[in-house]
């Protein structure tokens, strides 16, 4: 479901931010060809979001005879020469006034590629869940049961990563490594399922995303 829910949103992400980068340049492009200048002042500065702190500026200029604000990001450059109360020059297409930008720096534009590159990450990872799903499948189908021994437990941003070594059928040893919600103790007995065919494809049982059942 998930991966189903990652692809299908992909496509929407794709006209979503390929729609906004073409509004973006197209009044980016409007500045630059049919922008004038207006005295302008700076009414207030501040950070938005709670953690990105992004410095912004909100303005007030006057374009055909009417009062107008504005708000922008502040380049970290810049935000040092801004004062509070100050003067702050506009430039703002007479046709349609909201589009309007400090003259002090050019307006920010997404990079072309963001459009395709994110889409493309949220594929994979939807891909990258339909492979893990098929693989776990096959191990706990297939598999053959091993008692094992862990080796090492660290921690990871999301549980714990264990290594273990398991005796297969034929006597020889092998080594794996699986993610586990909670910590084993070096030493621990585990239990292990591998294909004979391919003894490197194992992982604990009970896995992430199937269990056995009689």
């Amino acid at each position: 479901i998930m991966a189903g829910v990652f692809l299908l949103g992909s496509v929407p992400l794709f006209l979503l931010l390929h729609s906004e980068n073409a509004r973006q340049n197209v009044r980016a492009e409007a500045l630059r060809t049919q922008g004038v200048e207006a005295a302008g002042e700076i009414v207030r500065l501040w950070h938005s979001g709670d953690k990105s702190h992004t410095p912004m500026v909100t303005y007030a200029f006057t374009a055909n005879g009417i009062r107008l604000r504005g708000d922008s990001s502040v380049p970290g450059g810049v935000w040092g020469n801004l004062q509070k109360a100050g003067f702050l020059p506009i430039r703002y297409v007479p046709s349609d006034t909201s589009i309007n930008h400090p003259v002090a720096w050019e307006p920010s534009t997404m990079p072309d590629w963001v459009p395709f590159i994110l889409p493309v990450v949220l594929a994979g990872v939807a891909i990258g869940l339909l492979i893990s799903l098929k693989r776990q499948g096959e191990v706990a189908a297939e598999g053959l049961p091993a008692a094992g021994v862990v080796t090492k437990c660290s921690r990871v941003k999301d549980g714990f990563a264990v290594r273990y070594q398991f005796r297969m059928k034929d006597g020889a040893i092998a080594r794996g490594s699986s993610h586990v919600p909670r910590r084993l103790e070096v030493g621990a007995t585990v239990c292990v399922l591998y294909l004979p065919q391919n003894p490197r494809r194992n992982q604990m049982y009970p896995t992430s995303l199937y269990r056995v059942t009689p």
